[in-house]
């Protein structure tokens, strides 16, 4: 059996000599080689070829395919329909079009949405019909006359009332009245039919007068629905961060399982072999000991590891709002570059935060109401105007047919004038908006300053995740070498049971630690374009809306 020791970094021509080396000296002494031996050695070039998350050569592909990486049950399980395969860009649109958080907060923007239009019922042609058929009986007491007098009457009205921008309420209305007198002497026209044709104007000069003031419900719906729509995309980020992260710790979680696993493994064939040994009386019993206590230790940190890769892979099911857990994609964790900048750092997200452009748009809110309770505190001074032409008959017909003929207009022309003497529910009512507006702009400031110190932090967890990587990277190497020298020791008799098992422990935890390092590093990343508010756009994710407002799927991937 040939195992090739090689660590990423060195060629493969120096690790096959470096195993051509280690296997001269070992045949040199002409001892055969143990199962244990074996074992260990295969260990140790095992954990320097298989990298799952780092770059491997092509010698290390080949210890992968030549079966030197244990499957560990469910989590190296092969995937033979690759369209059921979770990838990180699969994880994220499945969360953009399944995430329940998402979608409510979607409905929320429809339903800012649907206030705009309504708004704008305003302007909507109020149609008013009144029918109605009465009589009315009384006891007429006169000096010459005593009897019953009464009347009965049918009544029918059409109006049409509609506002116009400027704050002008204009009113086109139809009356048409059917009057029967009882009284004696009756009338000469009995039953009376009257039919009126006419409009009525009511224009604000001063308090209420504007398109600003007429419009203001829509105003104020347009700049919620604005703040709803950054709210949308806040959640949007917050959610795709969310779902980077967890990603990137499903990653770490299922590489430090199958370490795990792969140490126990390790650690049963080492209590075997020692339990042969001692009973060859090469060993001593405390050496079967020693190897049965790691063996527990392992299997410990196993079940610790395989209850926390199924606590991040429901996690992340949950995000996706998946009932059974998704299978994850053979990841590999890299190290992508990215050049930092506080300054255009902070000018991006000023621009692209949503939670200031969210206060930005409140603060325009406000100064519209601002501008409405300016208005509010002006007196009241309407021009009112009507005109109408009236017909009378015996019927209804000899009525309208009158109407153009006759000269029964009726017309009117004035001013209203109104004003209540102090008005200070008006002019509190100001104030308070100017002091709202007062209290928005230092939350503005303080969130920007709150953003700035944001993107120092991502800036500096980035570059103190790349530290941790070189240095977790160091530490791998090393363990590796250690590892080497503990297996050729073991072999020769020099070393114990309890170096070999730690030495391995060594490994493992720098294996881990170096993953760790890369996740946290991917996570700062996302970190940091989450705190510039480019993590949708880096992603490629976009916002769209169409004519009808938003759909149920608004957001889009490249």
């Amino acid at each position: 059996m040939n195992v090739m020791l090689w660590m990423p970094g060195t060629c493969r021509g120096c690790a096959e000599a470096r195993t051509a080396a280690i296997g001269h000296d070992l045949l040199s002494r002409r001892r055969p080689m143990s199962l244990l031996f074996r074992i260990l050695l295969q260990f140790s070039g095992l954990l320097a070829m298989v990298c799952f998350f780092i770059p491997a050569s092509r010698a290390a592909e080949q210890a992968v395919t030549a079966g030197l990486v244990p499957s560990a049950g469910y989590v190296r399980q092969r995937i033979e329909d690759s369209a059921s395969v979770l990838d990180l860009r699969k994880a994220e649109r499945l969360a953009l079009e399944q995430n329940l958080d998402l979608q409510a907060e979607v409905f929320t923007s429809q339903a800012a949405e649907a206030l705009v239009r309504k708004g704008y019922g305003i302007y909507d042609p109020n149609l008013e019909i009144f029918l109605a058929e009465g009589e009315r009986r009384d006891l007429s007491n006169f000096q010459f006359f005593v009897g019953p007098t009464g009347l009965d009457t049918r009544d029918f009205n059409l109006s049409l009332t509609r506002v116009f921008s400027p704050g002008t309420e204009v009113s086109l209305f139809y009356n048409n009245r059917r009057q029967n007198l009882f009284t004696e002497p009756k009338p000469a026209i009995n039953p009376e039919y009257d039919t009126e044709l006419g409009f009525s104007l009511t224009q604000p000069l001063l308090k209420n007068f504007g398109r600003t003031v007429t419009e203001q419900t829509i105003l104020y719906a347009i700049k919620d629905r604005e703040v709803s729509i950054e709210e949308l995309r806040r959640v949007a980020l917050d959610l795709l961060m969310e779902v980077r992260s967890t990603y990137f710790n499903v990653l770490r979680a299922r590489d430090d399982l199958a370490y795990r696993t792969t140490s126990v493994k390790l650690a049963r064939t080492i209590l075997e072999e020692n339990r042969a040994r001692v009973a060859a009386g090469v060993l001593p019993p405390v050496e079967v000991l020693e190897a049965e206590v790691g063996v527990q230790s392992r299997e410990r940190d196993r079940l610790d590891a395989e209850r926390a890769y199924h606590d991040v892979l429901d996690q992340l099911a949950l995000l996706l709002n998946r009932p059974t857990i998704p299978r994850v994609a053979e990841d590999r964790l890299g190290q992508p570059e990215v050049e930092t900048d506080e300054a255009r750092a902070f000018r991006t997200a000023l621009k692209k935060r949503p939670e200031l452009q969210a206060l930005l748009r409140q603060s325009e809110k406000l100064e519209i109401e601002r501008d409405i309770n300016h208005n509010q505190t002006l007196p009241a001074l309407d021009l009112q105007a009507s005109y109408s032409h009236k017909g009378v008959g015996q019927n209804y017909n000899e009525s309208v047919d009158f109407m153009p003929r006759s000269d029964l207009r009726n017309w009117q022309i004035g001013l209203n004038f109104s004003y209540p003497l102090g008005n200070r529910a008006a002019r509190e009512e100001l104030n308070r908006t100017r002091l709202k507006l007062k209290s928005q702009h230092a939350a503005i400031g303080q969130l920007q300053a709150r953003l700035r110190n944001e993107i120092r932090q991502a800036i500096r967890l980035l570059d103190v995740s790349r530290a941790k990587i070189a240095a977790a990277t160091t530490e791998r190497r090393l363990a590796e070498e250690k590892l080497r020298i503990l297996v050729g020791r073991k072999n020769v008799g020099l070393g114990t049971t309890r170096d070999l098992l730690e030495g391995e422990e060594d490994l493992a935890r720098a294996r881990t630690d170096q993953i760790a390092a890369l996740a946290d590093y991917n996570i700062a990343l996302s970190g940091y374009y989450r705190a510039t508010g480019e993590l949708l756009e880096k992603e490629g994710i976009r916002l769209q809306r169409s004519e009808g407002g938003l759909t149920d799927q608004p957001f889009t991937m490249d």
